[in-house]
């Protein structure tokens, strides 16, 4: 299920696979962010929001997903994505789970601080064409969020980056 959704990243969202495979997710909704008096020159997001399914998917201002994210429980709101993760991970798994299964990252960043906030692991492997995130919690209670984005929508990657 997860692979379908990863494979319609970088489409447009009218495609027949895209349409096709978001329509497994009768709940998604249109939800678009206004531009705030400081995002002069940003282009504006749309989103596809399920807060039932789990799911939040980015779309371009032109309609192309650009990154699917698939939320544990009570994330931002959001019920758990019910479907598989990666890798046959799941959102009990740990960071040392998803290095075994996955192999070495393309970047990682380990649990902190941010002031008071308090972040856990986050880890991101490459793959040709899109990324996927694993934010794990900051009390190592598993995974937080899967969030697989385009190569071009990750900061400090290129396209031509792939560890597998």
């Amino acid at each position: 299920m997860v692979d379908a959704l990863l494979e319609i990243l970088g489409k447009h969202v009218l495609s027949d696979d895209a349409s096709r495979e978001l329509a497994r997710y009768p709940a998604l909704r249109r939800d678009s962010r206004e531009a705030g008096p400081d995002d002069a020159g940003v282009p504006p997001v749309q989103y596809l929001r399920s807060k039932a399914d789990g799911l939040l998917v980015k779309l371009s201002d032109e309609g192309e997903i650009l990154a699917v994210f698939l939320m544990s429980e009570g994330k931002d709101g959001f019920s758990q994505f019910r479907g598989g993760l990666p890798a046959r991970l799941s959102f009990s798994s740990t960071p040392a789970e998803a290095l075994k299964a996955l192999g070495a990252p393309g970047y990682s960043k380990p649990a902190g601080k941010v002031g008071s906030f308090a972040h856990g692991e986050l880890l991101r492997f490459d793959r040709p064409g899109y990324s996927v995130h694993f934010q794990f919690r900051s009390d190592r209670g598993g995974i937080e969020l899967v969030s697989a984005m385009t190569a071009r929508c990750v900061p400090g990657r290129t396209q031509s980056q792939s560890t597998g």
